[in-house]
């Protein structure tokens, strides 16, 4: 009798098949239907599944349905988001996000944590020299007929003038809030005010959950380590929800698809030294994203003299060790070589620059939307000068046909291509672009 009781105790307490076992199993089949394939897990064991750390999930449509229904009812009527995790704030600290759960990878996997730690303020020595360079090369295009920029960039550099610049020195206080409301057509800026401290804390709520559906949207498509890599850096001072210990916004969430479309249908080696350069990089942020990830490559990015210094400060600040070259340092050269790019960890030049590029040196160039809002010589400038230095890879994200209201200038199909380029990836984004990876063929 004794024995038949231990067995009973054992079965219904201890046992993988006890019912409460049997319950957990039939919950997590149910779950199961709210998560992407690659999501969902199996068991060794008949009829045994168990509920997986959230932090593994995906959700597919149904699950991102019940997902915004659930967390809109929860902000209307309690005014929080019912996943915990989830959080709306400006400040970050990594002693926030370092103990062990289940809603967010472990150990962390955020580049944001790895610059946090590296955190130093920026030298009155780089400051000048972000300064001199702004205001030299501004000097040399205005002098120089041949750059003239659209319309629609015309009135962005006078608007970002007017705001980070004042007689000719940086405004520190503009520069180190450039992603906090600021004011301007450019929509590489505007878009960081999609959640801002000026909203309603409602609405902000609200745009937070189609953060969060694009995140889980895009595991079907980019690489769960680099989804879970990527998180939006503090600098600039930008206002985004943090999800499973990672700052997320529209933009970095597209270089997240970006970075992972150069990894998958590449061959470019994450340990060897890359020489990638990025035309109409803007401020840097895909940059730092590659940086990151290819640890040992050089990004060389050609942009307009504003953009320059906005990129000069970002890049420093978040990699504060690194060698960063400007235009003071090369303004001498006639022609400038793999040699001497490889020489710093980020290079940030004005268009001027690009004609000087020795033949075949870089392993990967990259324009995402920019090529569509320059004039039409200036895109055949770039065309014609990133076929000469490119050795390896062309990675276009680009509008397909010519758009006159707005930038009135030429698509992707109006791009003059004179080598020839086998293409990886051809196909129409969920930007609405057209995405193409091409590698030079010899």
């Amino acid at each position: 009798m004794r024995n038949i009781k231990k067995k009973i105790k054992f079965y219904f307490l201890e046992s993988y098949h006890r019912p409460l076992a049997k319950l957990q199993h039939f919950v997590a089949y149910i779950n199961s239907f709210r998560y992407t394939n690659i999501s969902r897990n199996f068991s060794e064991r008949i009829l045994l599944l168990k509920i997986p750390p959230l932090s593994t999930c995906y959700y597919n449509l149904f699950g991102r349905i019940i997902f915004f229904i659930s967390n809109l009812f929860s902000i209307i009527f309690f005014r929080k988001f019912v996943e915990k995790d989830l959080k709306l704030k400006k400040n970050y600290t990594t002693e926030n996000y370092q103990e062990n759960t289940n809603t967010r990878p472990w150990p962390t996997q955020s580049m944001l944590d790895i610059e946090l730690k590296n955190n130093q303020n920026i030298s009155d020595e780089f400051f000048r020299k972000i300064e001199e360079s702004y205001n030299n090369s501004s000097s040399d295009l205005i002098k120089n007929d041949f750059f003239i920029d659209s319309n629609w960039w015309k009135e962005c550099r006078e608007e970002f003038n007017k705001i980070f610049l004042s007689y000719e020195k940086v405004n520190k206080s503009n520069l180190e809030n450039f992603r906090n409301d600021v004011q301007t057509k450019a929509e590489i800026l505007a878009d960081q005010n999609f959640i801002t401290e000026k909203n309603l804390n409602l609405i902000n709520k609200i745009r937070t959950l189609s953060l969060v559906n694009l995140y889980h949207k895009l595991s079907e498509h980019v690489d769960h380590n680099i989804l879970r890599f990527c998180s939006e850096s503090t600098i600039g001072n930008n206002y985004c929800p943090i999800y499973r210990g990672q700052r997320i916004g529209y933009r970095i969430m597209r270089y997240a698809y970006y970075l992972s479309q150069i990894k998958n249908y590449t061959d470019l080696n994450d340990e060897k030294k890359n020489l990638i350069l990025d035309i109409g990089g803007g401020y840097g942020g895909l940059s730092r994203v590659l940086k990151h990830y290819y640890t040992n490559s050089t990004l060389v990015i050609i942009e307009l003299p504003e953009l320059c210094l906005l990129g000069s400060y970002y890049l420093k600040k978040c990699f504060p060790n690194s060698k960063v070259g400007l235009t003071e340092d090369f303004k001498n050269e006639e022609s400038i070589s793999f040699e001497d790019l490889v020489k710093y960890d980020f290079v940030i030049l004005t268009p001027n620059f690009m004609n000087k590029f020795k033949s075949n040196i870089f392993d990967l160039t990259i324009n995402t939307t920019s090529l569509g809002e320059m004039t039409e010589n200036m895109q055949n400038y770039y065309m014609h000068n990133l076929e000469i230095c490119t050795k390896k890879y062309f990675y276009s994200v680009n509008r397909p046909n010519k758009r006159v209201e707005k930038y009135n200038s030429n698509g992707f199909y109006d791009l003059k291509f004179k080598s020839r380029w086998m293409s990886k990836i051809y196909k129409y984004t969920h930007t609405y672009h057209i995405e193409f990876l091409g590698k030079k063929v010899k």
